[in-house]
């Protein structure tokens, strides 16, 4: 395989690796979500954990 050709991950271990990332940032977000009050800088990162885990959420789908 020449350095330019991507590496395929079997579809497997990228169902795997999304799963655990979702449920990483399901834990995050809940974590937060759970607070009274959030500074701005917390309220920034539920909203960046939110977004991620669509994202994440989404690519689940797609790998089936």
């Amino acid at each position: 395989m020449s350095k330019h050709q991507a590496r395929t991950i079997p579809p497997e271990r990228q169902k795997s690796h999304l799963e655990k990332k979702h449920a990483e940032l399901a834990e995050r977000v809940a974590a937060l979500d759970g607070r009274r009050s959030l500074t701005p800088g917390e309220e920034l990162e539920l909203h960046q954990l939110k977004k991620q885990k669509l994202w994440a959420k989404d690519a689940l789908r797609d790998v089936g």
